[in-house]
């Protein structure tokens, strides 16, 4: 991992695009655990109307992400957005996030992983869990890893909302070393 804290940690700036930073806490404290990073919750930005297509209803993650990668921030450290909205790339109806591989920034959109999208009760446990994993999975890209074979990874590939659910937030041992190791 580059690193860019005092500690050797890599840091993670968790960036709140029409979200509260509150509601980002647990999230940092779960990516700290797991990761083994340093992250902390940056004041919270509205998302850009260039970001948005309104015939399809949902924010062009590729868009969001250029942003993110020509925003200011410190040397060496990444940045993750957290989207309140649904996410897609051109050739996709959508996708959970999106990264720049061995590089500086991921974003990851809330709506798809909300309970209520997939027809489940408010407040199912299941949205954290869901916001860890792809979290992990994008952070993961970042570090520089690509999709992973292990269906229980995060970092293997997702395509419905079951994926996600099914592989869960922790990295297999593989994926895990690489990222300690700076992955490559």
């Amino acid at each position: 991992m580059t690193s860019a804290a005092p500690d050797g940690r890599q840091v993670v700036e968790l960036l709140p695009i029409g979200v509260g930073r509150r509601s980002l806490e647990q999230l940092r404290i779960e990516l700290e655990r797991r990761l083994d990073v340093r992250a902390h919750i940056a004041p919270p930005i509205e998302p850009r109307p260039e970001w948005y297509d309104e015939e399809r209803s949902q924010y062009r993650a590729d868009v969001i992400l250029d942003a993110l990668v020509n925003r200011q921030r410190a040397p060496g450290a990444w940045t993750l957005g957290v989207l309140d909205g649904d996410l897609y790339v051109p050739g996709f109806n959508f996708v959970f996030g999106q990264a720049t591989v061995h590089g500086c920034c991921a974003v990851i959109g809330l709506t798809r992983l909300r309970p209520e999208f997939n027809g489940e009760p408010p407040g199912d446990p299941r949205f954290h869990h869901r916001l860890v994993t792809e979290a992990v999975h994008e952070l993961g890209h970042v570090a520089g890893l690509g999709h992973c074979p292990d269906p229980r990874c995060a970092l293997h590939f997702s395509s419905t909302i079951a994926d996600t659910d099914a592989k869960g937030p922790d990295l297999c041992a593989r994926c895990r070393q690489a990222v300690r190791s700076g992955a490559s």
